[in-house]
This record gives C-alpha cells, structure tokens and sequence, in this order.
C-alpha cells in the first residue's frame, strides 16, 4: 500500500511540472465539446447530417460488439475489456504514440471532444443516465488529457528540445520526454480504470437493453 501511496505521490508532483499543459487541455476539451452541442442545437446542416450519420454507426461499431454479446453477463470482464481497449487505443496509440508527429495528440483529442459534444447533445431525459455519461466523461476524458500531454510533450521534446527539455540533443530530451509518459500512465491508467468501472458497473446493473435505449435523437 506504500508503494501504491509512494508511486501516486510522485507521479502527481511530476505531472504539477505541466501543471499549464494539462489546464489548456482541459480547457480547450471543453471548449471543443460546447462547440459541437452549439452547432447541434442551432441546426448547422452539415453537423446534423454527421450526427445523423455518426448515430445510424453507433450500433455497428467492431469495438462495442463483444460488450453487447460474449461479454454482457460478466462485469468484471466488461470492465477489464472496457480499460485495456480505452488504454490502448483510446489513449497510448491515439494520444501519446502519435506524439512523434508534432501536436498530432492534441488535433486528435479536439477531434474527439468535438465528437462527443455533437453526438450527446440531448442525450436523455433520464438523471441516472446523464450521472452515468458525467462521470463516464469526467474520468475517461481525464484519463485522455493525461496521456495526450504524454503525446505533447514527446512531440515538442523532438520539435524544441532545448527550449522545452533543456537539452542540447533531440535523442537526451526524447529520453526524458519517455520516461515521464510512465507517470503521465499512472495518473491516466487510474482514471481510465475507475472510468471503466463506473461505466460498465451502471451499465451492466440498470441492464443493458437500457443502454441501447439512449435517446439521441
């Protein structure tokens, strides 16, 4: 348990050396996310026509087929699919990998703020559904502001590294940038889990023929 409270304790000191990269990011997600609920609900035709679009694919979507088959009875499976899935694609091969090609992490998360801000606009009458896609977004997207700073600072180490890591060669700030996405990854993989808990638990207990049922629309 030390250890856990020890690794927590440095990766946040860690993470408070990009105290303003984390804050632009969460700022700029919510600005992006506004951004697509405002066009929805002013009726910019192209973006209705995207909703629509987006909507009609949801259903068929490679990623969701194993949560609504196999895997419905088993919570705990559910939740293990959920984090790994999130953590590896949602997060380290979209996010921090894509670093190398410079500011690529941050047009993808803006890509996927504005994503979601038009496809739940409105999303339901229901309470417990809106507690459920508010936590759902809090923890996951907080999980993703963490490993696409992870992304940022990889690609501004290569691009700046003696104005951003203070090194005189590429290869010595692109080890620091490195080893840091291992703390970026403690602080991410944690909200990323509790996302997938909190998802799947409200999920798999309300049932999920009522998680089809969200009204979109």
């Amino acid at each position: 348990m030390g250890i856990i409270k020890t690794t927590y304790k440095t990766a946040w000191q860690k993470m408070m050396e990009f105290e303003w990269l984390l804050i632009i990011l969460v700022i700029c997600n919510l600005v992006f996310i506004i951004m697509g609920q405002w066009m929805v609900m002013n009726g910019v035709p192209e973006i209705l026509e995207l909703r629509k679009e987006m909507l009609k694919d949801i259903p068929s979507l490679p990623y969701l087929k194993p949560l609504l088959g196999s895997l419905a009875p088993y919570l705990s499976l559910k939740i293990l699919y959920t984090f790994f899935f999130n953590l590896i694609f949602g997060a380290f091969l979209s996010t921090t990998i894509t670093g190398i090609v410079f500011f690529l992490p941050f047009f993808i998360t803006m890509g996927r703020a504005l994503y979601v801000g038009i496809l739940f606009y409105g999303i339901t009458d229901s309470i417990i559904l809106k507690i459920l896609f508010a936590g759902t977004f809090l923890l996951e997207f907080g999980g993703y502001v963490f490993s696409t700073a992870a992304g940022i600072n990889l690609g501004l180490s290569i691009a700046f590294p003696k104005q951003w890591k203070k090194k005189e060669k590429i290869g010595d700030a692109l080890k620091e940038a490195i080893n840091d996405i291992k703390w970026f990854y403690v602080i991410a993989a944690a909200l990323l889990f509790f996302g997938a808990v909190w998802e799947m638990g409200w999920i798999h207990f309300m049932g999920i023929e009522n998680f089809e049922k969200f009204r979109l629309d």
